[in-house]
């Protein structure tokens, strides 16, 4: 059986089999793709490869200034959603705050490992929680 890639976008996406892709790829894929983008950023601001200030929204500045989206950090600014991101690393204890100074939690070197990222789940709605499951 010959399989090809297509790129899926949200007219095509209500062609897929909603419950064997949240079974094979997991209900909060959208939300872990939030993580990848913040991903490089946040471990910049955090072990201080950056001479900017260790701050959750300094994390998403870089991030749009790395990925080429904004070229002034001063034009950024940063939304909620990318707050409900950061709940989430924060209640998995990837990061946490000491004063108003970001830093690593007990999950840091878990989450930035070889290993993948099926032991813990993320929910960014409102009053969404994130589980360590493994």
């Amino acid at each position: 059986m010959k399989h090809t890639l297509k790129i899926v976008n949200n007219k095509n996406m209500s062609r897929i089999d909603t419950s064997l892709f949240v079974e094979k790829v997991g209900y909060d894929w959208a939300n872990k793709k939030m993580l990848v983008r913040v991903y490089d950023a946040l471990k910049n601001i955090v072990e201080g490869k950056s001479d900017l200030d260790k701050t959750w929204a300094n994390v998403v500045r870089y991030m749009f200034v790395s990925e080429r989206r904004e070229k002034d950090l001063r034009n950024i600014c940063v939304n909620g959603y990318y707050n409900s991101t950061k709940r989430n690393l924060k209640q998995l204890d990837i990061i946490r705050y000491e004063g108003r100074k970001l830093v690593k939690g007990s999950n840091w070197d878990r989450f930035y490992s070889d290993e993948d990222w099926s032991w813990f789940i993320t929910d960014t709605a409102s009053w969404g929680q994130a589980k360590i499951v493994k």
